[in-house]
């Protein structure tokens, strides 16, 4: 009798027991993108970008932090090139779907971006952008991403702003996230 109670005890813990996912508040992310871009038509163009996030969970399921990037364009005789660099905080949430290996993500941003171009003095602009996103977590500390660029609103602070709807396949990224922490 004792046996069988044993038994039900730990089918009901194991029954009831869910698996600890790395997204629990006090927790912390790193992630972020490298990417590298030759064009060629006439005119070859190569673009480098590294692009680091740093987070912490502040409640289960949502990460605060900093994104920063750095992107280096440049060409051939014609002697196109510049370079950006971009900061600012993040929020993202993520809500699992079908367990705990998979989660939908939401990402919003908000920064500053300075850009340099050869021959001009440069500019600055303001960003906000929404990114949406899949998550697969393999093992408890390690996340693999896609995501879409999603909707970007930049403006220089005077008179001229963008819109872009990065919705399309084109605009598809693969990503690793490491979390960290307790």
């Amino acid at each position: 009798m004792k046996r069988v109670l044993l038994l039900a005890l730990l089918a009901l813990a194991a029954g009831t027991a869910r698996a600890q996912t790395p997204l629990t508040k006090g927790k912390g992310l790193l992630t972020g993108t490298i990417g590298y871009q030759r064009v060629s038509s006439g005119v070859t163009r190569d673009l480098f970008e590294f692009a680091p996030t740093i987070g912490t969970f502040v409640a289960d399921n949502l990460a605060l932090g900093v994104s920063a990037s750095i992107r280096l364009y440049s060409g051939n005789a014609n002697s196109f090139g510049s370079n950006s660099y971009a900061v600012g905080p993040f929020a993202r949430y993520y809500r699992f779907v079908g367990g705990d290996k998979f989660a939908l993500f939401g990402q919003g941003s908000l920064g500053y971006t300075r850009t340099n171009e050869t021959g001009s003095n440069g500019y600055n602009q303001g960003y906000l952008s929404v990114t949406p996103g899949l998550a697969f977590f393999p093992i408890p500390r390690f996340g693999l991403e896609a995501s879409l660029r999603g909707l970007t609103y930049a403006t220089n602070f005077n008179s001229t702003s963008t819109l872009d709807l990065g919705f399309s396949l084109n605009n598809f990224q693969l990503g690793a996230a490491y979390y960290f922490g307790k």
